[in-house]
């Protein structure tokens, strides 16, 4: 992305909420932000299918691991799509640059809070579900994680709308959804542990490498909070929006590739059939196929 200076103020900074608004875009700016935008919500509707799938070779028990994917990825390419649509009709080139506002348009990432909200509580109940935690332990771990996460994306919604004007808003409500942050991180932390301790042997990595994938990637979205303290540019603009989207592509749709192989695996060694044809193990696959008549 080349540098460019920021825009003049287009616009009353108090009144449109998301920087996007305050920027005019190079016609580079523009196309690379709707590339964003058209990848993310294809890469999501793409793998509909995939988890789909995928629930058939499982066991009974770890069918709605994939299948919650599969909600998810509806959800969240419905929002990226709308996300997607408002870009194209928010910008208008005036024969130089790519203009905001266009036509009244207003242009908002509250839509990808929106998503969060139903999406992050779906993301959370799938580990103590993959995990195959006990019944009464799973709805307490699942509420436990899901209260900050709810709070930590409203709070983040409403700090956000105060990046365009004065940033002690986006900062100060910032600070509170990073708080609401950490206390979900305990609490994912705390069914992390008791996965290690329920996991076959064979499998007992896999819970530790979910954590720290945990940690890496939603770790991305603070950061793209946070960027709009950099200044009003469209390389600042783009470069959110890149980072939003591999946050969701990463915390959603590689996250439930990952469940999914481990679940698959989980079934496999609990004597699966479908599970360990899936794999292709041996002796563990070939047994399995035996026992199937297969």
């Amino acid at each position: 992305m080349s540098m460019v200076p920021a825009s003049p103020m287009l616009a009353d900074p108090d009144l449109v909420g998301n920087i996007e608004n305050l920027v005019a875009l190079t016609s580079g700016q523009y196309t690379l932000g709707s590339l964003i935008l058209m990848v993310s919500y294809g890469a999501h509707f793409a793998f509909i299918v995939y988890f789909l799938m995928t629930s058939l070779t499982l066991a009974p028990r770890y069918r709605i691991v994939p299948i919650l994917s599969a909600i998810v990825m509806a959800s969240a390419g419905l929002s990226l799509l709308r996300e997607f649509s408002l870009w194209e009709a928010s910008y208008a080139f005036d024969g130089a640059l790519f203009q905001p506002l266009a036509e009244g348009n207003v242009f908002t990432n509250a839509f990808r809070y929106g998503n969060w909200t139903i999406t992050v509580p779906i993301l959370l109940t799938q580990l103590p579900i993959a995990f195959a935690l006990a019944r009464p332990e799973l709805h307490k771990r699942a509420a436990r994680m899901i209260v900050p996460a709810v709070l930590m994306i409203w709070t983040g919604l409403y700090g956000q709308f105060g990046e365009t004007a004065d940033l002690s808003r986006l900062n100060l409500w910032g600070v509170i959804s990073t708080l609401f942050f950490v206390w979900m991180l305990v609490e994912v932390r705390g069914v992390i542990g008791a996965a290690i301790r329920n996991s076959p042997v064979s499998l007992a990595a896999w819970p530790k490498n979910i954590w720290w994938y945990f940690l890496a990637t939603w770790g991305i979205y603070p950061i793209a909070y946070a960027l709009p303290q950099l200044g009003l540019t469209g390389d600042i603009v783009v470069g959110r929006q890149l980072l939003f989207s591999i946050a969701d592509i990463s915390t959603k749709l590689v996250y439930g590739i990952l469940l999914s192989r481990y679940v698959l695996r989980r079934s496999a060694l609990e004597g699966y059939a479908p599970a360990a044809e899936a794999l292709e193990t041996s002796p563990l696959g070939a047994s399995a196929a035996s026992a199937c008549g297969d």
